[in-house]
């Protein structure tokens, strides 16, 4: 017979949702261990989804942080911490 636990849906993270964690992990690691740096985009990477997800893990973490491209192709985006 099927076991039902109940769970936060915070918890519980499904399809795209939990790819998109998995990679703000990243973001927020990096966040936290730096108070400035780069992120290079690779090929087929979108612009928009780059900054989202930095903008997600700054908001996760509670680090505030500022960004810009640093090129018109917006293929490297600068971040640093801002505030306290």
């Amino acid at each position: 017979m099927a076991i039902f636990t109940p769970k936060e849906a915070a918890e519980v993270l499904i399809g795209r949702e939990r790819a998109s964690a998995q990679e703000r992990q990243m973001y927020a690691e990096a966040l936290q261990s730096s108070d400035a740096g780069t992120i290079e985009l690779s090929r087929g990477e979108k612009a928009s989804r780059i900054k989202r997800l930095l903008a997600e893990a700054s908001k996760e973490t509670g680090i505030r942080v500022r960004s810009t491209w640093e090129d018109k192709n917006q293929r490297i985006l600068l971040w640093k911490r801002v505030g306290s």
